[in-house]
Formats: C-alpha cells, structure tokens, sequence
C-alpha cells in the first residue's frame, strides 16, 4: 500500500503537463453480448480484452499502451443471485496460450510507466470519438484508477465492471491468443463461502 501511494505521490506532478487528457466513457452492454464469458451458481463474468492499441484508445487516452507492453481486459460481473460477493482481483491471472500465469498490474503503475514514457496524447481528440464513446477533461491518474477492476462486494442484482491490466516485455498482437482469465473464486460475504472456479477462454473474443 505505502509503494502505490508513493507513485501515486510522484505521478500527480507529472500529470499537471497533461491538463488536457481526455477521459472516455466505456459502454456496458448486456453480459450476452460477450462471447467470452463464464457463469455459476447465478453470477455471471465476462471479460472483453483489448487487443491493440486502437482498441485500448477508445477507453484510454493514452497511445500505444499495448505496444508499450499493457493489455488491458474488461470484467463485468453480474449478480444474479440473492448473495453479496466479494471480488479479489488480486488474485486473478491470465494463463497465456504458453501456460505462462501472469498477475494484474495496479493501475498506479501503469499510468507511471506511460506518462513517463510520453504516451498520453497530447493533440485534438475529435478523431478519437465515435458512438459508443464520450469525453470529458481529467487526468490519467483518476481515470486509469477509476475504470480499474479492485476489491469491491457486489451487491445482488447488480453489475459490476472494471479493468485489469496485464503486462508483458514482448508485446505482440496476438498476446490475448489462447489465452484464458482465471479467478479462483468468489467469497460470500459473511459466510465466506467460495463460489468458482471461473475459468473465461478468450478466443472467443478474438473472432472478428
């Protein structure tokens, strides 16, 4: 914990140079409509990877973050049972094509490595608009933070989303490629009680 605020403390002065850092509204659709998506016992997850850095830039507004190493995924949980769930996503992997399991990176990081890098953009945005997608002036910080998928209790009935962040040092387009989302479990609050494995391929979601 005193690590992340430490970058997050180091960050804020560079995001000053970055006033105009435009912050992306990312839809929720309906779970169906994601190919790649597993349920259990009423809760349904499904994970929506952005594969390439004209993916990531309709949610971010930062440029080649994939290329920079950073794949983003898209959780959405739905509720549908009576229970309240806790999610860890500490605890959640991505198991590579290579049985390779690779951990979440915090969003505080992320954003560190792209502002120092120079990736956030810095030029007009009216191209990186279109239907599903609004913007509104922020800062990397707030906006990576506020869009990443942490420890949180879903209440029944509801839907829950947000992002993980997955980093490898050999980037390449075909990372997400037989590839699956692992989270262990969910804990029912109070009882404690595990509900899962949720084991989400995702080539499903790969198929133009």
């Amino acid at each position: 914990m005193k690590i992340h605020l430490a970058i997050a403390f180091a960050v804020f002065g560079a995001l000053a140079l970055f006033a105009d850092y435009q912050v992306k509204t990312v839809a929720v659709k309906p779970i169906e409509s994601y190919p790649a998506r597993a349920e259990l016992g009423g809760v349904a997850i499904a994970a929506d990877p952005y594969t390439d850095d004209n993916k990531s830039f309709t949610a971010f507004d930062v440029k080649n973050l994939n290329s920079r190493g950073y794949f983003p995924v898209h959780v959405i949980i739905r509720n549908g049972s009576q229970s309240f769930f806790n999610v860890r996503t500490r605890n959640v992997v991505l198991i590579t094509a290579a049985g390779k399991q690779l951990y979440t990176t915090p969003a505080t990081v992320v954003v560190e490595d792209v502002v120092r890098a120079g990736l956030v953009s810095k030029l007009p945005k009216m191209k990186s608009r279109d239907q599903s997608t609004s913007t509104k002036v922020g800062s990397p910080l707030s906006d990576f933070t506020s869009k990443e998928l942490t420890n949180r209790l879903v209440d029944p009935e509801t839907v829950a989303d947000g992002f993980l962040f997955f980093f490898t040092p050999e980037p390449k387009d075909d990372f997400f490629a037989g590839s699956t989302l692992y989270i262990p479990k969910l804990e029912e609050e109070g009882t404690r009680k595990a509900l899962g494995p949720f084991s989400i391929p995702l080539d499903p979601a790969l198929k133009k």
